[in-house]
């Protein structure tokens, strides 16, 4: 019982980083945009936001113990992220993890429950944060090397938090 509760709170520490880095962080570099409207290689989600156009972009990511798999979903203004996560710190060897952000606000909840977290978007205190937890925060202003393709059809639905899961609020 111990061991799950300290997994969960791991894992809601990596997401709630994550979130909180939407506000801090260096400003990256202008995306390069292909005639096509691809676009490859490592920015932010937010440098890609400021384009303006829907795209849908995934990733991948390693920290030694855990494997992320990633794929972003944004309008421009609001943002749908899902994540398939291997790892090998927990009972549960495979699971996801889901993150809506809209209207300064962020919904966190994984595939393990049906409960999650609500908070507004904050400035982050990621300047403390160790090299190792640095390594596993995935937010909007984390450089990575995305492939990104224009959003065609846009599917406003995706960013509402799911009816089904039962969202505590977390203050920052």
């Amino acid at each position: 019982m111990k061991n799950k509760i300290t997994f969960w709170l791991g894992v809601i520490a990596v997401v709630v980083v994550g979130i909180l880095v939407y506000v801090y962080g260096s400003k990256s570099a202008t995306p390069i945009v292909a005639e096509d409207g691809k676009i490859n290689g490592n920015y932010t989600i937010e440098s890609i936001m400021k384009l303006g156009k829907p795209y849908i972009c995934t990733f991948e990511k390693s920290d030694g113990i855990s494997k992320i798999a990633g794929v972003v979903h944004t309008d421009g203004s609001k943002i749908y992220e899902e994540f398939r996560i291997r790892t090998d710190a927990s009972e549960a060897k495979e699971f996801n993890s889901f993150l809506i952000i809209k209207d300064e606000e962020a919904f966190i909840w994984t595939s393990l429950q049906n409960i999650g977290y609500k908070s507004s978007v904050a400035k982050s205190a990621s300047r403390n944060a160790s090299p190792q937890e640095q390594a596993q925060i995935i937010g909007t202003k984390d450089e990575m090397s995305y492939k990104c393709e224009i959003w065609p059809e846009v599917d406003n639905t995706i960013f509402e938090p799911p009816t089904w899961v039962k969202f505590s609020e977390l203050n920052n």
